[in-house]
């Protein structure tokens, strides 16, 4: 296997535990708790996920290959949905997640795919940025870590823009996540957690918003 430089961005963000509920997104939400059904008996392979066309459009998924090491990990595309491709205007196929994400965001982007990946966790973030006028524009990204004997191989990327009260133009947004974004939520939710008690969310919960037709998706 070939050997990658030390690099470690798990602390570039702060990590809390947290639970489903504090997922905003009902389609995201969904997807976690079927990651979760199919994590009782510890990671869970790849191709035994398939989720169904209510729960999750697979034009709104990205796909990653995890290799390297834990020392080093790198995420190469293996899948991007029509509507995420929408955002970008260059081809994805053989690049990795580090070849393909602004500088800016690298540290908020690849800390959380390397946290999926050393824990095994479902890791959901909020970036937030804003539009021309002024309106928030949130970023709200689910990882799903996928592998076998306790390695995670492939990590599944949900990803949507959320806008409550502006407009997303998929094809600028993200020139516009690239010159100024904050992460107002980070957190891993291990699968354990699905069976625990409801605990109260982290950052709050739309309980019935869905996507709506201000509603975009990428992956970065």
């Amino acid at each position: 296997m070939q050997t990658y430089p030390r690099r470690r961005r798990e602390d570039a963000l702060n990590f809390e535990n947290g639970a489903v509920q504090s997922i905003r997104s009902m389609s995201q939400r969904g997807l976690a708790v079927l990651w979760a059904r199919l994590a009782k008996q510890g990671l869970p392979a790849f191709d035994r996920f398939a989720p169904e066309a209510r729960v999750h459009d697979p034009k709104q998924l990205v796909v990653w290959k995890v290799e390297g090491t834990e020392d080093q990990f790198v995420f190469r595309a293996l899948y991007r949905g029509r509507l995420v491709g929408e955002a970008f205007n260059d081809d994805w196929a053989g690049k990795t997640l580090s070849e393909i994400t602004p500088s800016s965001l690298q540290d908020a982007i690849i800390s959380a795919s390397d946290m999926c990946a050393s824990t095994g966790c479902a890791i959901y973030t909020v970036l937030r940025t804003y539009d021309g006028a002024g309106c928030p524009v949130d970023l709200e990204r689910l990882l799903l870590p996928f592998g076998k004997n306790g390695r995670v191989q492939t990590i599944v990327a949900s990803l949507q823009l959320i806008s409550l009260k502006g407009t997303v133009e998929r094809r600028t947004v993200v020139k516009e996540f690239e010159a100024r974004s904050d992460t107002v939520l980070s957190m891993r939710i291990s699968s354990a957690s699905f069976n625990e008690p409801r605990s109260k969310p982290v950052g709050g919960e739309v309980a019935t918003r869905g996507l709506t037709g201000r509603d975009a998706v990428l992956d970065c």
